[in-house]
């Protein structure tokens, strides 16, 4: 049986292009979303101010944690049930759990819809910011809608098919841009009151999921469920045996439960951070107005600039999860310890330049996007939370590590004692240094986690690359290239004084960074190999010379 499963995993699809296909499709999408996104902040802070999107972002700070709860772990738990269903040739189960998830969802989605709808006042008070009331009522359907689009998406995720999830995510995107800045101008030009015009561009987020979800069922209307099962069907010993309703709604929720608290716990301590942060900034300012307008540059340039990156992160660790899932089922131990080390130097390669780019280059990064006034108040912050990125990249690969071996919980004491780091931080260091302690007190909480993270993982799952090619290599190619752009930054003053410049200056720090990765072998041509198109893309590199011509024979 062993021999035949093994079979039907390399004829179904090779793991390394499953893998790298699921991750490109995410990436896409995310480089995508993000660029839409960070232009919605740049026109919502534009066209609202920052009092404005103070408004808004504290009702999507609730959103937020009620979509962590509802969506963090059960689509992850479903792609893992139809992974392991269909490699043990249980192709009728794999739809059952999918029919069976959906009533889950949407029974989840209309709690969490009505209790943000009926408790809109609670909520906004409990924030003290009671005039956020009506944005938490425009984006409360929206509940109900990313639970169904979420089943959706895992389902597709079990078959390692990333698209449709990248593509829903895309119109979500492009529609809460599109709709949410022209409803916010409508409201303007009407005279409506800043709280009224920040709920109107709320509203987009909730049509823009809407659409998403729309074709995401159209998707899975035309799916071809035969065709992707194909070869388990020829190879395996397919079963028509299916686990009760009550079964496979206890599976689902052993997995998804410890996932999706400790994915709750920090999203929990953001809102806790929003509370503790606004009340801070109005005793030291005594000005409700202002401490909007410093919320608003907090959340909006800090915050969402430090979770950029993180485009390049989660795709990986999001199509990671099915293919492990898949390998373990089928104890194919080489497979599953290949792809676990590869993903996690590829993480941190992408992770560290990221923070350390981000930290050095903060305001400038920030001026070619943002008004003045509030780069000068988040450029500070943004520079130490940057740094968080690292810690971010390293919680979501192991995270994706111990949910694949069945150790969904232990992911949860990192978060909660990262949790309560953070808020002692916040404590601590708010009423001392003000508002760069919150983005301290981040940083500790993400180091502590993914530090917890790394010792369950070497404990319970298997070893780690080593230090030295993991970690310390890359640390030193991104000072040296981070060092190059500084001089690049600090010549090209000398002629022309632009805030473009820094365009100049990032490229300079990736070109460097990818030619030093390369000479110092940090990147190895083997693992160049595992690549889509990594024999062409040697090629290349040989050519001109970047990569290093003893490699060839060898």
């Amino acid at each position: 049986m062993k021999n035949k499963s093994n079979e039907a995993l390399n004829k179904s699809s090779d793991a390394k292009n499953l893998f790298f296909s699921g991750v490109a499709a995410l990436t896409v999408a995310n480089l995508m979303v993000k660029l839409v996104g960070l232009i919605f902040k740049v026109v919502l802070i534009n066209v609202v101010g920052s009092e404005g999107a103070g408004y808004y972002n504290s009702a999507y700070e609730i959103y937020a944690y009620l979509y962590v709860i509802s969506t963090s772990g059960l689509p992850v738990a479903l792609s893992m049930m139809v992974s392991r269903s269909r490699a043990r040739g249980r192709l009728k189960e794999s739809r059952k759990i999918f029919d069976v998830a959906m009533l889950v969802f949407i029974g989840i989605g209309v709690v969490f819809a009505s209790i943000m709808a009926l408790m809109s006042k609670n909520l906004a008070e409990f924030i003290k910011a009671p005039e956020t009331s009506l944005c938490i009522i425009a984006i409360a359907p929206t509940m109900l809608f990313i639970c169904v689009s979420s089943c959706l998406r895992g389902y597709f995720q079990g078959y390692q098919i990333m698209a449709p999830t990248a593509i829903s995510q895309l119109i979500e995107a492009i529609s809460k841009v599109a709709i949410g800045a022209s409803l916010a101008v409508w409201a303007i030009y009407k005279g409506y009151p800043i709280h009224v015009v920040a709920s109107f561009a709320v509203l987009g987020v909730t049509i823009g999921v809407f659409l998403g979800m729309v074709f995401l069922y159209i998707r899975r209307f035309f799916f071809k469920e035969k065709r992707y099962n194909q070869y388990y069907i020829e190879t395996l010993e397919i079963t028509e045996h299916t686990r009760s309703a009550k079964k496979l709604i206890k599976e689902l929720f052993a997995i998804a439960i410890p996932i999706t608290i400790s994915s709750s716990v920090l999203s929990l301590t953001t809102i806790i951070d929003t509370l503790m942060v606004q009340r801070e900034l109005l005793k030291n300012l005594g000005n409700l107005s202002l401490v909007h307008t410093y919320y608003g540059d907090y959340t909006t340039l800090v915050i969402s600039m430090t979770n950029l990156p993180t485009i390049l992160l989660y795709p990986i660790a999001n199509a990671l999860v099915p293919l492990i899932t898949s390998a373990r089922e089928l104890k194919d131990k080489q497979r599953e310890n290949r792809m676990r080390a590869f993903s996690m130097r590829v993480i941190v390669l992408i992770a560290i330049p990221c923070a350390l780019g981000m930290s050095v280059f903060s305001r400038e990064i920030l001026s070619l996007m943002f008004k003045q006034s509030s780069v000068d108040n988040a450029s500070s912050w943004l520079s130490v939370s940057a740094i968080s990125i690292i810690f971010l990249g390293i919680i979501a690969i192991t995270n994706a590590y111990l949910n694949s071996a069945g150790m969904q919980s232990k992911p949860i004491i990192s978060m909660v004692v990262g949790a309560v780091v953070k808020l002692l931080g916040n404590a601590i260091l708010l009423p001392q240094i003000g508002m760069i302690g919150a983005s301290i007190s981040t940083v500790m909480c993400y180091l502590v986690a993914a530090s917890l993270n790394v010792y369950f993982t070497l404990k319970h799952v298997g070893k780690l690359p080593d230090i030295i090619n993991t970690f310390v290599k890359p640390i030193l190619c991104a000072a040296v290239s981070i060092a190059l752009a500084l001089a690049t930054q600090l010549l090209l003053t000398m002629v022309v004084a632009s805030k473009f410049i820094i365009l100049v200056s990032i490229f300079v720090a990736v070109l460097s960074y990818l030619v030093l990765v390369l000479k110092t072998k940090t990147v190895t041509e083997e693992e160049i190999l595992l690549l889509p198109k990594g024999e062409k893309l040697c090629k290349l590199l040989k050519k001109s010379r970047i990569l290093p011509k003893k490699e060839q024979s060898e």
